[in-house]
């Protein structure tokens, strides 16, 4: 009997990672490498500043990934903006406990772009907010990007580090 599972598990081991080789080898990345080769010089020295009264409909930052930092932020500042409630951001986003502080008033300035694979990308930003919000809106604020069904790129994470 014990003999039986055995080979039944290792076949299922053997099937299950030929399909993943198989898997791996014949797809494609989404999105070409030269796209995740955009420069964080674009942006040298520039700061974006966001009030939560103020946000725009428009994006005018020239970059689809700079775009997909702009609409996290202003998700962050007004969960209920245009567009958010639909999007595939982290949900953290749209916690409503006071506790929170959820920020009014936030800057970032874009301080490095960080290719990882061709489908990954992370957005170092050196952010100030005037809440605390877990943490993720004061200081090296980092956003890991995705391409989006449209072409663009998303926001799938946000995380913070100490420089």
């Amino acid at each position: 009997m014990i003999k039986k599972i055995l080979i039944s598990f290792v076949l299922v081991l053997l099937i299950l990672t030929g399909l993943y080789t198989w898997k791996t080898k014949t797809s494609k990345p989404l999105v070409s490498s030269n796209s995740a080769a955009i420069s964080s010089e674009n942006f040298e020295d520039k700061q974006f500043n966001y009030q939560n009264n103020k946000l725009s409909s428009s994006c005018k930052l020239g970059s689809e990934m700079a775009c997909a930092v702009d609409f996290a932020v202003k998700c962050t500042l007004n969960p209920d903006y245009e567009g958010c409630r639909e999007s595939k951001l982290p949900k953290f986003i749209f916690m409503t406990d006071e506790a929170l502080e959820r920020p009014t008033e936030m800057t970032f300035k874009i301080a490095k772009i960080k290719p990882i694979h061709p489908d990954l990308v992370e957005v170092h930003t050196d952010s100030t907010c005037n809440g605390k919000w877990f943490g993720l809106c004061q200081g090296r604020i980092i956003y890991v990007l995705v391409p989006s069904e449209n072409n663009g790129w998303r926001v799938k994470d946000i995380y913070a580090i100490e420089i």
